[in-house]
């Protein structure tokens, strides 16, 4: 669950990538679904923070990412202005973190509602992690994507 400040909480699935890159140091992916009623106010907030729908190379944003010790605390957006937050902070791997810290930044994947779902024939609030394959949670991101429905963005790595 996510929580923005003064809010309830809302349903939010992650998935975390490691990519390899064909020049340098592999990168970070953080792959975010939100549940439909506040759909709306992330892809705002990403728009604010420069996000574009998902084709070739994403954009450089003014949204951060915010990991304290091997949790992801915090995506911020509109310049910072907007924090969604999570309740249960979600766990990265040894190798996400290493790939971000590398860069020092995390490729952000704003998925439409239900597309872990495709993937994993479960509703929100699934957790994607351990029932989700590669080959279909990547061919339900390329489905939303080739229907104009992925936006991406890059993101700052903010130790926090």
């Amino acid at each position: 669950m996510a929580e923005d400040a003064g809010r309830e909480p809302v349903a939010v699935l992650w998935a975390f990538v490691v990519r390899e890159a064909t020049q340098g140091s592999p990168f970070a992916q953080a792959f975010v679904e939100i549940e439909e009623r506040r759909y709306g106010e992330l892809l705002d907030d990403a728009l604010s923070s420069g996000f574009e729908l998902a084709g070739g190379d994403p954009p450089s944003t003014s949204a951060a990412v915010l990991v304290r010790e091997e949790q992801l605390v915090e995506l911020a957006l509109a310049g910072g202005h907007r924090g969604w937050t999570t309740a249960e902070p979600p766990l990265l791997s040894a190798d996400w973190l290493a790939a971000a810290a590398s860069r020092q930044l995390v490729v952000v994947v704003l998925l439409p509602p239900g597309t872990m779902a495709q993937a994993t024939g479960a509703p929100m609030p699934a957790d994607p992690a351990p029932g989700i394959g590669a080959d279909a949670f990547m061919g339900a991101v390329d489905r939303a994507r080739s229907a104009g429905r992925v936006f991406h963005g890059i993101a700052r790595l903010m130790a926090v």
